[in-house]
């Protein structure tokens, strides 16, 4: 999913990611992929750690900081494709999480190491 910026947020599926998740996972990235460190603001897109499901989903932590990462490429290019291509590796490093765990209590490897994401957009090292 590419970030438009506009109205009160980003079009998803069925459900719009509030403006307010995107400025923090924009100012946590510090405008850069949170994979590789790139920065081309052309080519980002947002992926769901917890993935939202067909056509969305109703939890309201789905649009949440510490489930939303900033990655170059789209679901078949970049590192977004990378996650998407490989979903074993990506759950080892935290890049997806299953359904049923928390993303704040999971921690991901990202480009700066190991850390937890949290609902305000913050990050805690491990």
């Amino acid at each position: 999913m590419r970030i438009v910026q506009g109205g009160e947020g980003i079009t998803m599926a069925k459900q719009r990611m509030p403006q307010a998740t995107v400025n923090a996972v924009q100012v946590r990235s510090q405008a850069r992929c949170e994979r590789c460190g790139k920065s081309d603001s052309l080519r980002w897109s947002l992926h769901h750690r917890k993935p939202r499901g067909m056509g969305g989903s109703r939890d309201p932590l789905i649009n949440s900081p510490a489930n939303v990462i900033l990655l170059c490429g789209s679901g078949t290019e970049g590192c977004h494709g990378w996650v998407e291509s490989n979903r074993e590796q990506s759950y080892e490093l935290g890049l997806l999480v299953h359904r049923m765990d928390d993303p704040e209590e999971m921690p991901v490897t990202l480009r700066y190491g190991e850390v937890y994401l949290d609902a305000v957009g913050g990050v805690q090292t491990c």
